[in-house]
């Protein structure tokens, strides 16, 4: 059977870093909305089977193109990390308005769902197949203020993520998430400077999480080492205690 994987958000810092150190035998499925350059270069200096393959999150129609666009073209990816988001950015709840919530809504949550439920129901007919959610380490504990649109979806993506898992745990298919600290990436540009840094400094190690941070994490949870680890949920905080 074909070692398909499947990254939404892939062109994002986290997603390119992933696709360069990974190093299994495999066919890369590699969704962006709008940094196509970067893919692409990516897939030309390197000697992976790279696909990039464009769909706007927020649009019902571009998902479901997406997913049938897969299923003709490639076949089932049998594993599938979801790392895209809207970008982070400080609101008071007051001044968040119902589109706030929708937006993150349909780009993280309603993705995940059409994605999954397309493609789980056949791998689970193979009894087999590989699921990683990016959370937020804002589940872990008391979150920051002013971040009520973000912190609940990703709340509600923590309660698929625990439903899959448990639905599917007698078809041989792993569903987990990580949970990692701020990151240093573009998607912190909507947030303040300053509290990026203080974030920082009140860290343990004196600073936020890079993207190498992470990669190690979610190699070994679509890798056979996590073929009886399910429903978890890891922190990747450096230290922090939340």
């Amino acid at each position: 059977m074909n070692n398909i994987i499947f990254i939404i958000g892939a062109s994002s810092d986290l997603g390119l870093n992933l696709i360069k150190n990974i190093d299994e035998e495999c066919i890369i499925l590699a969704h962006y909305n709008s940094n196509k350059d970067a893919l692409e270069n990516l897939a030309s200096n390197s000697k992976k089977k790279i696909i990039p393959l464009k769909a706007d999150l927020s649009c019902e129609d571009d998902i479901n193109t997406l997913i049938q666009t897969i299923k003709n073209d490639y076949g089932i990816p049998n594993k599938i990390i979801q790392l895209a988001a809207a970008r982070v950015e400080n609101i008071r709840f007051k001044d968040v308005s119902w589109e706030d919530f929708e937006k993150d809504i349909n780009i993280t949550l309603k993705s995940s769902v059409l994605f999954l439920s397309a493609f789980l129901p056949l791998l689970a007919k193979e009894k087999r197949g590989k699921v990683v959610i990016m959370l937020s380490s804002y589940v872990l504990g008391v979150p920051p203020k002013y971040l009520a649109h973000y912190t609940t979806i990703k709340y509600a993506m923590l309660g698929l993520v625990k439903s899959l898992a448990s639905e599917y745990d007698n078809k041989n298919i792993q569903v987990n998430a990580i949970s990692p600290s701020m990151i240093d990436t573009k998607f912190l540009s909507n947030i303040n400077e300053k509290f990026v840094e203080l974030n920082a400094y009140n860290h343990p190690l004196k600073r936020n999480a890079s993207v190498e941070d992470i990669i190690p994490t979610i190699k070994m949870l679509i890798s056979d080492e996590s073929n009886y680890v399910s429903g978890i949920n890891i922190p990747i905080t450096g230290g922090s205690i939340f």
